[in-house]
């Protein structure tokens, strides 16, 4: 239901420590969702930068679940923090099978764009008699490449 939140979505009020890694996974959130949209209006597939700075936040947000320890955190720290990385992982899916068709779709158009210009350069090229001259530009009467004394 669009304008809906779920519960990963939600900020918990009590999870105030994680307020970084909080803005970080909603950073993540914003790259990937803008990143869909694109796709999904048709843009190709090429958002290299795009695709740096969800590899930057994804490596953060780890290296700091990594640093925190599963120690550290009480169970209902646990999920919600489950639910918040498993928010990312469903819109990372989601962006993955859009990338790929995006791809698919560019992999498609460059194929019609090279037969294209494989069919033009076919029709406009010029044939080659077996002197080696163009065909249309071959004397009457010579046949071969040797002057004439030697032919």
């Amino acid at each position: 239901m669009p304008g809906a939140n779920t519960a990963a979505e939600t900020k918990s009020p009590d999870m105030g420590r994680f307020a970084e890694l909080d803005g970080m996974i909603d950073e993540l959130i914003a790259i990937i969702d803008d990143e869909n949209a694109l796709l999904a209006s048709g843009m190709p597939a090429s958002l290299a930068a795009t695709t740096g700075a969800k590899s930057n936040l994804a490596g953060r947000i780890e290296e700091d679940r990594r640093t925190r320890g599963a120690g550290s955190i009480t169970p209902d720290e646990r999920t919600y923090l489950d639910g918040r990385i498993g928010l990312v992982q469903s819109k990372a899916r989601d962006n993955l099978s859009r990338l790929a068709g995006a791809i698919g779709a560019s992999r498609t158009r460059i194929a019609a764009v090279v037969e294209a210009v494989r069919e033009a350069g076919t029709a406009m090229a010029p044939a080659y008699g077996r002197s080696g001259n163009r065909a249309g530009d071959a004397q009457p009467g010579r046949s071969s490449l040797l002057p004439d004394r030697l032919a």
